[in-house]
């Protein structure tokens, strides 16, 4: 009896020319949702020269396809080289970085290494890093990775869900942290290439099956998957856009805030590595605990409720003040990716004093509630403030009015040291910063604090000493060179009519705030010096230019000064008792020394949500203000605050023709242009759905095409 068998063709391995269609679809696919991860990266401004990290991830996209196509190449070796090359290729962009002392790829590869190893001792020995070079190289290195395993998961795996997953978590911290954020048509691109990839890839998946199974797969089916992936992929991220962006329910943020709190752990770790980045003083997460300050490009705070400040004068009426965090002393004009344009060198003067090799163990111990003598008193009275935190902060950095003397809280305090008789004590009206011995700040901490804060009157600053002690001497640091010889000869023109250190400083300070307020500037050139260029190429800009631009200005007129970081007043709310703090008054501003009245605050920075100090004339008024009702305090609301912003952008551009009616009737057409986008917006929307669903019953009512 004849045994029937069945003869399966021969599979046939299909031609390269067959597979290019696809893989080049997958290719550029995944190049797009690996490059505007890494643009977002690049755009955050978080290091000058991070425009390396584009054409180093181009490399590792390049060599992972190439590799992933090598089918006889295991994956071992390929891994094993991507490194080699990675490493080669990432030295050879970032060289030029280095500057010209440094001429050929051994050179700077030995300077990396070098660099590396004394970042590593410095953190293992409890210190922080500000090798900003080194953390151009690790998001260098990462960079090429993401490129690499993208094309190797995707072209030799043919996973679509890892290398997706890998950049979008990549893409959402960067967002997170980011400050000003990236443009947001990044997340788009990445967004709806990557949506458009797993389609592509499940189609793939689908065909390959088919094909194995000896099912005929109609031409052009793949393109029209892929059309019709790219009408949904429209229509989500058109009802993306309308989605809610905050979190709103406590219960949610807190079960949040439990997942979150191993990459806490992970985030302090690359914070110590790399404490000078340039991460805003507000960005969600971060503190002022940063020892460098570099002015950017443009910035944009959220409306979020940082912390809450309960703060009373002695007569226990409520007392505004600016809420300090961080000093900086130290200006660098120009130089390489790790120039610094602001760094705190407290820690680095008081190591030296004490013959220490790490600023860390310079600092002060202080317990709960014990005080921090002062070496200038005069004019001054004690204000309590109770502050209760409502973010999280991955920095210990504790705020503060005007000079603090004491804590509820143990703390460690970052300070120099004086010579005072022959001994040498503890400086604390040198202090740059105060941090908690608990480690990063969290939601809902509170403690209470007593600081002192200044009541002299101009004519008593007017007559203080220009005899500056020794300590003081560091303010009046400029940077060598002549690229600044413009800006001392501008603080010599607005100044150079007065001969006392408090009007020099008023002079200054109301020349710059004739300058415009604006959150939206360009970044700096690279070549310029940055105050020199705010001053007479862009004349506009927000505090940092401001405070730097003073302080520069009264350091050439012989007058120290610092620039000072923390918070704005806020907005008093009467009902809570507490001035309410925002992410967007993170602030900027000038203290100028007067030996025995201490450190003086100016504000130079013409922004809604500041004012100068109101200082009386002289003794005499003093004394009548403070028979008087001190406490009473006038808070603008937020509309207002707005009111004020238009009317003077009105004045401005219309010299001075714009009326109240303008002002209030071009702030009724913005709300109806917004109402009016806001209809077009959700018509769209409806569109998309609409055209979706009709697209999607064509496609079920045609005859699938697909047999045996």
């Amino acid at each position: 009896m004849a045994v029937a068998t069945r003869v399966y063709p021969a599979r046939r391995r299909t031609p390269w020319t067959e597979r290019l269609g696809p893989v080049s679809v997958t290719a550029l696919l995944g190049a797009l949702i690996t490059l505007a991860t890494v643009q977002s990266v690049v755009t955050s401004n978080w290091a000058r020269g991070l425009q390396v990290l584009t054409l180093v991830a181009l490399g590792g996209l390049v060599v992972g396809a190439l590799f992933a196509q090598i089918r006889g190449l295991p994956g071992w070796l390929a891994h094993g080289l991507s490194v080699v090359l990675g490493l080669a290729w990432g030295v050879n962009r970032i060289g030029p970085l280095m500057g010209a002392a440094l001429p050929t790829w051994k050179d700077q590869a030995t300077e990396l290494l070098i660099r590396a190893i004394i970042l590593g001792r410095v953190v293992v020995n409890g210190g922080t890093g500000e090798d900003l070079l080194l953390f151009v190289a690790v998001l260098s290195l990462m960079a090429w990775a993401l490129g690499y395993l993208t094309m190797w998961w995707l072209v030799r795996k043919g996973w679509a869900w890892r290398p997706v997953l890998l950049n979008a978590l990549v893409l959402f911290v960067n967002l997170t942290y980011a400050s000003p954020k990236p443009p947001v048509a990044l997340f788009y691109l990445f967004l709806g290439a990557g949506m458009l990839l797993l389609v592509h890839q499940s189609y793939l998946a689908r065909a390959q099956t088919w094909t194995a199974a000896m099912i005929e797969v109609p031409e052009l089916l793949g393109w029209r998957f892929v059309a019709s992936g790219s009408l949904v992929v429209i229509t989500l991220l058109g009802i993306a856009t309308f989605l809610p962006t905050r979190i709103t329910s406590v219960q949610v943020a807190a079960v949040w805030q439990r997942v979150r709190e191993p990459w806490q752990n992970i985030q302090n770790r690359w914070d110590r590595a790399f404490s000078n980045i340039n991460a805003p003083s507000n960005a969600v997460g971060s503190g002022f605990a940063g020892r460098s300050l570099e002015l950017q490009g443009a910035r944009s705070f959220g409306n979020a409720v940082v912390v809450e400040v309960k703060s009373q004068s002695p007569d226990g009426q409520p007392r505004a003040d600016y809420w300090r965090a961080t000093a900086y002393d130290r200006y660098t004009s120009v130089g390489g990716p790790d120039a610094r344009t602001w760094a705190d060198t407290t820690g680095q003067a008081a190591a030296a004093t004490l013959g220490l090799s790490n600023e860390e163990q310079a600092r002060t111990p202080i317990a709960a509630g014990e005080q921090m003598p002062q070496l200038d008193v005069v004019a001054r009275e004690v204000i309590t403030q109770t502050f209760t935190f409502r973010q999280n902060f991955s920095q210990p950095t504790l705020l503060a009015a005007t000079q603090p003397i004491s804590i509820s809280v143990p703390i460690n305090v970052k300070h120099t040291f004086a010579a005072v008789d022959g001994q040498t004590v503890a400086n604390y009206s040198d202090l740059s910063l105060i941090a908690s011995q608990r480690g990063g700040v969290r939601s809902g901490l509170s403690y209470t604090a007593a600081s002192l804060v200044s009541t002299a009157d101009k004519q008593s600053l007017r007559s203080a000493p220009t005899q500056y002690p020794d300590w003081v001497k560091r303010y009046l640091q400029l940077p060598e060179g002549d690229a600044l010889s413009r800006v001392f000869a501008k603080a010599q023109e607005v100044s150079g009519g007065v001969n006392n250190p408090y009007d020099k400083a008023e002079a200054i300070q109301n020349y710059l705030r004739g300058f415009t307020y604006d959150e939206k500037i360009p970044f700096p050139p690279e070549d310029r010096d940055r105050v020199d260029w705010f001053l007479f190429d862009l004349q506009r800009g927000y505090c940092d230019y401001f405070a730097s631009a003073m302080t520069l200005m009264l350091r050439s007129q012989g007058v120290p000064a610092r620039i000072v970081s923390g918070y704005a007043t806020g907005e008093y709310n009467a009902e809570k008792g507490v001035f309410e703090v925002r992410q967007n008054v993170a602030h900027t501003w000038v203290e100028a020394y007067f030996p025995g009245y201490g450190w003086q605050r100016f504000e130079p920075t013409p922004a809604s949500y500041t004012a100068p100090p109101e200082r009386a004339e002289d003794t005499a008024q003093t004394d009548d203000a403070s028979n008087g009702d001190a406490g009473n305090i006038t808070v603008p609301d937020q509309r207002q605050i707005d009111l004020e912003e238009l009317e003077r952008r009105l004045l401005m551009s219309e010299q001075g023709e714009a009326t109240s009616a303008d002002v209030l009737e071009r702030i009724a057409q913005q709300e109806a242009q917004q109402h009016r986008a806001a209809w077009i917006r959700r018509g769209a929307a409806g569109t998309s759905l609409l055209v979706a669903a009709l697209i999607g019953l064509v496609f079920l009512w045609r005859p699938r095409g697909v047999g045996p």
